[in-house]
């Protein structure tokens, strides 16, 4: 069945959800903005390129996933997704995302790994329902102080990127339960994560750290795993005994 025959059936069924992925798509099937009643739409491992603009007549779509194309850009008006709570971009060579990313208010989970990110647009910080934010392997060198308008956040991964440090306003991520920022640049701790309300894991491995100062400690009362593994700071000193809690050394 091709996809054109795939689309009519689904419409034809009045079907909620559809997938395509792995059909070598290289444009989507005419016919799939007809698709209105559609609330799962999955078109990963494709080649698409262009924009699929036809998803945007889709208005009940909750369920995304364009997974492994070619996207080097996405539907400028994706914003107009308003029910989207889910999406997944992973590994397409986007380097940005729209400024109209934020305007998906009902979104809960973000998934952009692997897309040559370089910055986040500010327009994230109104995403006040995402609750999981995955976009570890990328370039990004920075965080917009918007990004501590994440009240509702609590899963993020931001490893393997290339930041230093991070904005004074994540620590109004009150939500935020685990954080990781491995195999970036930081040379330090950043004193913002010392004074968040729930984060209990934080993993920093594979950084330059070289010390941690002792005030800053008392500010991760509540973390149960603070992992500094592969960092220049391997030692343990004396007086952190009972302090388990902090991960040292070799994984």
């Amino acid at each position: 069945m091709d996809g054109h025959d795939i689309v009519l059936e689904c419409l034809n069924k009045q079907q909620e959800s559809l997938n395509m992925s792995h059909r070598d798509l290289v444009v989507l099937p005419a016919g799939v903005s007809r698709l209105v009643r559609l609330k799962k739409l999955f078109l990963n491992n494709n080649q698409l390129i262009l924009p699929p603009d036809e998803i945007l007549h889709l208005e009940k779509l909750e369920e995304l996933i364009l997974d492994r194309n070619q996207l080097t850009i996405l539907p400028g008006n994706i914003g107009s997704l308003k029910n989207l709570t889910y999406l997944g971009i992973n590994h397409n060579p986007l380097s940005v995302l729209p400024e109209a990313i934020g305007d998906l208010k009902q979104l809960r989970e973000l998934w952009a790994v692997g897309c040559g990110l370089v910055s986040i647009p500010a327009s994230i910080g109104k995403l006040s329902m995402l609750e999981k934010l995955g976009l570890h392997k990328n370039k990004i060198t920075h965080l917009p102080s918007q990004f501590g308008g994440l009240s509702s956040l609590q899963w993020l991964n931001l490893a393997d990127n290339k930041l230093q440090d991070l904005p004074e306003d994540v620590n109004h991520l009150d939500s935020l339960v685990f954080m990781n920022l491995d195999k970036n640049c930081f040379t330090h701790i950043p004193t913002a994560l010392t004074d968040m309300a729930n984060l209990q894991i934080l993993s920093v491995k594979f950084n330059s750290i070289r010390s941690l100062e002792d005030y800053l400690i008392p500010g991760f009362s509540r973390i149960t795993k603070l992992d500094l593994r592969e960092n220049p700071l391997m030692d343990r000193p004396p007086h952190w005994k009972g302090l388990d809690f902090i991960l040292l050394g070799k994984v």
